[in-house]
């Protein structure tokens, strides 16, 4: 009887590393400790030249080196991350092992995180064309990794995607530059929103454009001009809502990275000073203002843009297809069901629904044309500029596609924040990052086979090992 033939893999670990020699001496000696019953080895990759550091191209540089070792599956793994329970065995697809982080309270960073520990095998990598090289001091080269995996086909985990109240509806497509809707009152009525009030908007955000000249990028939603209070986005992939008191002081409530996928905002605000803020049926905050709200003389209401001043330049990318006001502070009961019914004219009460007479506007995409839409409420004319008519077909609770996981846990060394800290990055070449991302390759995909293992160029400096599992390769860049 012939024995089964069972194919032996050899795993590859991969560490981009510069100028941490405490946390490399304790992650050498942890994983050397901690994994058993594998073949492996352990390519430590140090940048030793004084350019920003650039975790993706040392990552293809230690894939190079583990590919002449034998390795035929590699894990893509960051210094500063010891794992307390994690499967380093071989698998078919790309893994996202980084799911559980001591730093972060065991909880995974945000739904598409595909940084700090990665897995892929041999066929996998070359069909990416590895890691982007161009992504230089931190950040954005794990969501490019992510975009490359989307092109080429990979398995990707699509159990968020929900399958179930799919629905066809039209939404408003906004273009950004110069596209907007506005809602002004037709009885000239101003400080529109000096007593209790509730916004809610059905909004879909897609292929924001960054100008390189801001350090930051914000994409109203529905603003009223003046201070601009309202909803936004932002190109650190969160919403707020943001508002500002009597003494101009501001005030506003952030989300969670939720990215392009269709959401339920609703801000409100009651007149005991409090600002609140849900996504879907889920409250995020509550904060308490000192003094109640600016009053700011508008008879406007802008979706989609700050303003029609021509020298604004902030403008919304994507789909909203339906934006609610309210002159009253609706409770979580009224804002679960319309959660459900997004769509559904709130001129009539129903549910738990109790506050169509205060209804101030409703637009809905689906009533409307490009020329043109109609407040439900008879109150306001509304005036629509570039905005296209778009038919979409998919479930309010659709994500985009998000790595496949292998759940672990890792213990967090600690270290400095390299990251973002209150929506501004920690370092200037991030920034960069972000606008290459964002202007370059979400604009043009075709980019990435032109940039990764068929383009990597370095300067072999030398080659130390570290122990027999164990080697260190410095490069410059």
């Amino acid at each position: 009887m012939l024995k089964e033939t069972i194919q032996k893999h050899k795993l590859g670990i991969i560490v981009p590393y510069r100028n941490r020699p405490t946390q490399l001496k304790r992650f050498v000696s942890h994983m050397e400790n901690y994994i058993k019953d594998l073949d492996y080895e352990i390519f430590i990759i140090e940048q030793s030249d004084d350019n920003p550091f650039n975790r993706g191209k040392l990552l293809n540089v230690g894939y190079k080196y583990a590919i002449e070792g034998g390795c035929d599956y590699f894990v893509f793994h960051d210094v500063d991350m010891l794992p307390e329970d994690v499967d380093y065995s071989y698998s078919d697809k790309p893994l996202h092992l980084a799911t559980h982080l001591q730093e972060h309270d065991y909880e995974t960073t945000f739904f598409d995180y595909f940084g700090g520990v990665t897995m892929f095998n041999k066929e996998d990598f070359e069909s990416i064309n590895g890691f982007s090289n161009e992504y230089w001091g931190w950040g954005f080269e794990d969501d490019d990794l992510l975009i490359r995996c989307i092109e080429s086909d990979l398995e990707l985990d699509t159990t968020n995607n929900s399958k179930k109240d799919i629905q066809e509806f039209e939404a408003f497509q906004f273009k950004g530059e110069d596209s907007y809707i506005k809602i002004k009152n037709k009885e000239q009525k101003s400080n529109l929103l000096e007593d209790d009030f509730s916004i809610s908007v059905l909004v879909k955000p897609s292929n924001i454009k960054i100008d390189e000249n801001d350090e930051y990028d914000e994409f109203p939603i529905l603003s009223i001009p003046g201070y601009n209070i309202g909803l936004f986005y932002n190109s650190f992939r969160r919403f707020f809502c943001q508002s500002y008191d009597l003494d101009k002081t501001p005030y506003s409530i952030t989300t969670d990275i939720l990215g392009e996928q269709w959401v339920h905002l609703t801000m409100v605000y009651s007149d005991d000073t409090s600002l609140s803020l849900y996504v879907n049926d889920t409250l995020i905050e509550t904060i308490k203002m000192d003094k109640s709200i600016l009053e700011l003389n508008s008879n406007e209401i802008f979706v989609g843009a700050a303003s029609e001043e021509k020298e604004n330049k902030d403008f919304f990318y994507g789909m909203i297809a339906s934006v609610e006001i309210y002159d009253i502070a609706l409770d979580k009961e009224e804002i679960i069901e319309i959660t459900k019914n997004p769509l559904k004219p709130k001129l009539r009460n129903f549910g738990k629904f109790k506050s169509s007479e205060f209804l101030y506007t409703q637009l809905l995409a689906e009533l409307s044309n490009s020329k043109s839409s109609i407040d439900l409420s008879n109150q306001n004319e509304v005036s629509l500029k570039n905005i296209y008519l778009y038919k979409t077909n998919q479930s309010f609770n659709t994500f985009l596609p998000t790595p496949c996981r292998r759940n672990s846990r890792f213990k967090s060394l600690e270290h400095k924040s390299n990251s973002s800290i209150e929506n501004t990055w920690v370092h200037k070449e991030t920034r960069k990052n972000q606008i290459k991302y964002y202007n370059e390759i979400r604009e043009d995909f075709s980019k990435i086979k032109e940039d990764g293992l068929n383009s990597l160029e370095y300067l072999y400096k030398e080659e130390i090992a570290i122990s027999e599992k164990t080697k260190k390769i410095s490069i410059e860049l």
